[in-house]
């Protein structure tokens, strides 16, 4: 709508603009050099300001699009919300909810699957163990960064998991592992039978955030 109203200003400016100038051209073979007569329209003295308003729309603008740009760079990797807010507060998509009550969240041998640098890694193995009292989840795995822990939470009624990854510094790629924290954050795909999601990761020296896929 910004563009709309700052596009119809410029062309009421121009259409002034062109009305001070005395448009149309000559006729009656009068020389197509003659000067026009100054400006005497009402609406002549208007034309600064609407003039100035369309530069300073123009400038707000860019200024919007610059601030848009530095807001998402400066928050990318970093979820909208904690895991356990994420958890508690969704709204199950799943058609039967009798039949998958608790049935995804069983303990052993895991599957990760993830994207970045424009391409999928995985598969990746790790253990989980489910605390159905506690409604807590923990476990321990490596893929191509390094060996990680994991802690989390989980619910029955929203079908979703919240996982904090910690890597082991010293372990994997040296110029991938920072010993740092990732952010992984789940919900049940009854269609395709596995967790799907995403991760995001913000350190100081790299910040990022992609899909995951837990089964």
């Amino acid at each position: 709508m910004r563009i709309i109203y700052q596009t119809l200003f410029c062309l009421t400016y121009l259409t002034i603009f062109i009305h001070c100038q005395g448009g149309g051209g000559s006729g009656g073979g009068e020389s197509p050099r003659r000067r026009t007569p100054p400006c005497k329209s009402d609406a002549c003295p208007y034309s600064h300001y609407i003039i100035a308003g369309c530069v300073g729309g123009l400038v707000g603008l860019l200024l919007l699009i610059v601030g848009v740009l530095w807001c998402r760079k400066r928050y990318k990797g970093r979820p909208f919300r904690t895991n356990s807010k994420f958890v508690n507060k969704g709204i199950s998509k799943n058609s039967h909810e009798n039949i998958y009550n608790g049935y995804q969240f069983q303990s052993g041998i895991w599957s990760t699957h993830y994207h970045q640098y424009c391409r999928w890694h995985g598969l990746f193995r790790c253990s989980l163990s489910f605390n159905s009292q506690l409604m807590k989840v923990s476990g321990s795995g490596v893929d191509h960064i390094g060996s990680f822990t994991i802690d989390g939470t989980y619910s029955n009624e929203t079908h979703r998991i919240g996982l904090t990854k910690q890597y082991e510094i010293g372990t994997g790629d040296p110029s991938e592992n920072f010993g740092h924290q990732a952010t992984i954050q789940l919900s049940w795909n009854e269609k395709n039978n596995q967790f799907e999601g995403k991760w995001y990761v913000q350190t100081k020296k790299y910040h990022d955030e992609g899909k995951f896929e837990l089964k």
